[in-house]
């Protein structure tokens, strides 16, 4: 059971852009922890990354991080019960 102290981890995808085309696609997803480090999976599976902030896994998946959720966050927000 989640206690009234606990908080959500903030969700973000990572994009780059395919040859040629100017939408961005996702090639992985992550999630940002409470205390700030983050992991992140690509699409296929094959990478994962344990980084120390989200944008570490920007880094190393070679893609621009994109939040998905509100721009605070909600591992700034306590979950109500």
């Amino acid at each position: 059971m989640i206690g009234h102290d606990q908080i959500a981890p903030r969700r973000f995808a990572l994009t780059s852009y395919a040859d040629a085309d100017d939408r961005p696609v996702v090639v992985a997803w992550g999630i940002e922890l409470p205390n700030g480090s983050a992991v992140s999976v690509s699409l296929d599976g094959e990478a994962v990354a344990v980084c120390s902030r989200a944008a570490h896994c920007e880094l190393i998946h070679g893609a621009e991080l994109v939040w998905i959720d509100s721009e605070i966050g909600d591992s700034e927000q306590e979950i109500s019960p």
